[in-house]
């Protein structure tokens, strides 16, 4: 996040909007994959994105949250099931209870989101903070 990322970020701040990422921690372990493909993720630093979006967002006071992503490709945006069974291809969903139908990425992005909401509303920065 170089050159203008500071200025995107304050154009945030303050619009009671924020970032949300997945804790991608333990991915290189827990995913299998081809031995080209298994260079290609060996080369990318989660880590260090992750570090340099929370440190640029702080200084303009966006906050950030990490929530862990287990299911959010296989649970439905509108209705909450989640089945996997759901993700009919790479790129489809379609939820086998309310029948709603998306890019399978942008469903688990609306979850994605979601959660960081839900998470930031329940911890010391949202209104049922103790």
């Amino acid at each position: 996040m170089a050159g203008g990322s500071r200025s995107a970020l304050r154009g945030r701040a303050g619009t009671a909007r924020g970032i949300v990422l997945e804790d991608l921690s333990g991915i290189r372990e827990r995913v299998r994959l081809a031995k080209a493909q298994r260079q290609q993720l060996h080369s990318w630093a989660y880590a260090q994105l992750r570090d340099f979006v929370t440190y640029k967002a702080a200084s303009v006071g966006v906050p950030v949250e990490v929530i862990n992503p287990r299911n959010t490709s296989r649970t439905c945006y509108p209705c909450g099931h989640v089945d996997k069974a759901n993700r009919i291809t790479q790129d489809r969903f379609v939820c086998r209870v309310c029948g709603h139908v998306d890019q399978a990425d942008h469903n688990a992005a609306l979850n994605i989101g979601y959660l960081g909401y839900v998470k930031y509303m329940t911890t010391t920065h949202g209104y049922w903070a103790a």
